[in-house]
């Protein structure tokens, strides 16, 4: 990934997903306006689900440790 000081953090907006041809497209829309297009291959965006759903877990189990 790049190095830190090249990277833009964004908020998330709204975001949609399709299939085109042999790769997906996200869309995402930032608060501030930007818009983006993401295309990414299905192996690429199953390692990204299987990070969120780690990280959404561990949140699960924090609020029911609390």
């Amino acid at each position: 990934m790049a190095d830190k000081a090249d990277v833009t953090t964004y908020t998330v907006k709204q975001a949609l997903a399709a299939k085109v041809e042999d790769h997906i497209e996200i869309a995402v829309e930032t608060e501030d306006g930007t818009t983006l297009k993401l295309k990414a291959t299905a192996d690429q965006l199953d390692a990204l689900v299987g990070d969120l759903e780690t990280i959404l877990d561990a949140d699960d189990a924090e609020g029911e440790a609390a």
